[in-house]
């Protein structure tokens, strides 16, 4: 708090903040642990997921007591990583049937009930090998491609994609998809994010976390 309060004060025009957080509090999840495979228990619109988005509306709460307020939030950082057995950071899994109902049931009404209702939310947060099969999940707003279209790069992705349910509600909380950058050698631009714009216009692409080194083991 300290630094961003330092940063605001010599800032030449307001911070627009994100927070994104890593993991639930070890008593929501399924493996009991802050890191290695495990989700939140339950399911969507249950006390553990209400639970959790509450903390969300919580953690701007104490942060605007401080004058520090967000331009945005995830949904939770890198959710595939919490699907990995061992695997060694702070992690929480979602798939994106369990995040899109979790944003639909849980964190998008708690969002758009409270003080924060201005604060956008994005989703993925992860790899963009995941696109856009990820926000073909969550969006109902893209068109399927008809025969004649099928030549298309983005055409031949977006068969697979349209048969996961999509549902609007989880959608009209939804701003933005965000990024990392550390498979993106396994991810052609054309097939990911050129393929996501093409079909979601309307969300914003935001490239939400990059360190030292594109390669994930650098």
């Amino acid at each position: 708090i300290p630094i961003l309060q330092a940063a605001q004060a010599v800032a030449k025009r307001p911070l627009s903040l994100y927070a994104s957080p890593w993991t639930s509090p070890v008593w929501m999840k399924t493996n009991g642990a802050m890191t290695g495979r495990g989700t939140l228990k339950g399911s969507p619109g249950d006390k553990y997921h209400r639970a959790w988005a509450k903390y969300f509306i919580r953690f701007l709460d104490e942060y605007a007591k401080h004058n520090l307020t967000f331009w945005a939030v995830t949904a939770g950082n890198e959710p595939t990583a919490g699907e990995i057995v061992f695997y060694p950071f702070q992690c929480l899994g979602f798939s994106p049937e369990h995040q899109r109902d979790f944003i639909a049931q849980d964190l998008g009404p708690a969002l758009a009930n409270s003080s924060h209702r201005h604060v956008q939310l994005i989703i993925l947060d992860d790899q963009r090998v995941m696109l856009p099969y990820w926000a073909e999940v969550v969006s109902p707003h893209s068109s399927c491609p008809g025969p004649t279209a099928i030549s298309q790069p983005w055409a031949l992705v977006t068969l697979f994609s349209r048969q996961v349910l999509k549902d609007p509600v989880a959608a009209s909380y939804i701003s933005g998809i965000g990024i990392h950058w550390y498979l993106d050698f396994l991810a052609p631009i054309d097939l990911t994010l050129s393929i996501t714009h093409h079909l979601f216009p309307d969300y914003f692409l935001l490239s939400t976390e990059a360190s030292t080194g594109s390669y994930f083991w650098e």
